[in-house]
């Protein structure tokens, strides 16, 4: 009883030349005396010939046949020989791609089998005219085609070894792509983590501020030194008055609620901009082209923020000074954003108290703007 054979999902090797196998096809045509051979590896989606000797254009290099009366077929799906001596006599091929295109008339073709067992493969000898072939003959093919199959298993073995290694690689790739990501997404994380505590810390110290210096002392402790700024810039304008009183933060000299300058709300100054026009001003690199004239001496980067005071009859704004040229990135404008609101708090806090202290007719406590 003839055994049937589930044919492979795909073929053990590619559609190509293998030098190996083009090899045993020409050791075949030289013992066997035939104008050709096939090695074939047949599998659900077709064959494939990785080696192949004396076959004509487009199959030598196609190296691939759709199974469509495939006379290695029956071979791989009972895993015994076929043997013809005239294909054009038989009922099944002889009016097949083989015959026609191949221009195969004499086969004899052994099964190739793979390391479980199963036949994946022909080694075939193939023959242009009639022929009877011989006992001799169909020894020599088959003992070839127990070399091809020993062959075809180590090639089959290294090619899934190959696999293996390669889906190893790949796997090992995405986790280190996993991992960078992982560990950026930590990176990040911590330095949102570092810049909500800033602001957090910040904002609790503000809470306690009753005046000017008090607020430049914050600032300079709480803003300026955590960001590695080198100067800061604090300024208020009454509504109905266009001088900019400025306060500055500097290292090294204690906050003084002495005003360093004044400026006029209309000039071109970041720190009135950002008051005017209520918006961030950066200031310092090529791209922004803004001028670094009026800022703390060795200013490289500058960052001007406006501070939204509830007294509707007030503009405020902060600015950090850097004496190195920095990236004002989204992440650090959006914490000055968030440092901004706090200090505004503070300062509209302070103003309202000086405000309450001058219409009781009370000297303040501790200094005055």
């Amino acid at each position: 009883m003839t055994t049937a054979y589930e044919l492979p999902t795909w073929a053990a090797l590619p559609a190509r030349a293998d030098e190996g196998f083009d090899q045993l096809a020409r050791t075949v045509a030289d013992r066997l005396r035939v104008p050709r051979a096939l090695v074939v590896l047949v599998s659900k989606g077709g064959q494939v010939f990785p080696g192949a000797h004396g076959v004509a254009e487009p199959w030598a290099t196609r190296r691939s046949m759709p199974l469509s009366n495939s006379m290695s077929q029956r071979v791989a799906a009972t895993g015994s020989p076929l043997v013809l001596r005239d294909a054009r006599q038989d009922p099944e091929f002889g009016d097949g791609p083989a015959v026609r295109e191949l221009g195969v008339i004499a086969y004899a073709g052994m099964p190739l089998w793979d390391v479980r067992g199963r036949p994946t493969g022909v080694l075939c000898a193939l023959d242009t005219a009639p022929r009877d072939w011989t006992g001799p003959e169909l020894a020599v093919l088959r003992g070839l085609a127990d070399e091809g199959s020993r062959q075809l298993q180590v090639r089959a073995v290294e090619l899934a070894e190959r696999e293996a290694r390669a889906a190893a690689l790949r796997d090992a790739a995405a986790a280190r792509v996993a991992a960078d990501s992982a560990r950026a997404a930590f990176v990040e994380a911590e330095a949102e983590a570092d810049r909500t505590r800033l602001v957090a810390r910040l904002g609790e110290a503000l809470l306690t501020v009753e005046t000017v210096s008090e607020l430049l002392r914050c600032v300079d402790r709480d803003l300026r030194s955590p960001l590695g700024a080198t100067a800061a810039l604090l300024g208020t304008a009454d509504g109905d008055c266009p001088d900019v009183r400025v306060w500055a933060v500097t290292p090294g000299s204690p906050p003084s609620p002495v005003q360093v300058a004044v400026h006029q709300l209309s000039d071109p100054h970041p720190l009135t901009v950002a008051m005017r026009e209520r918006r961030l001003v950066p200031v310092g690199t090529p791209e922004e082209g803004s001028s670094l004239s009026g800022l703390p001496a060795g200013t490289e980067t500058a960052l001007a923020v406006p501070l939204l005071l509830g007294q509707q009859s007030s503009e405020a704004g902060l600015l950090v000074a850097w004496a190195q040229r920095r990236e004002l990135d989204p992440a650090l404008l959006a914490v000055a954003g968030d440092l901004g609101r706090h200090v505004g708090h503070a300062l509209d806090r302070v103003l309202l108290r000086q405000q309450r202290l001058r219409l009781g007719a009370v000297p303040p406590a501790r200094d005055s703007a």
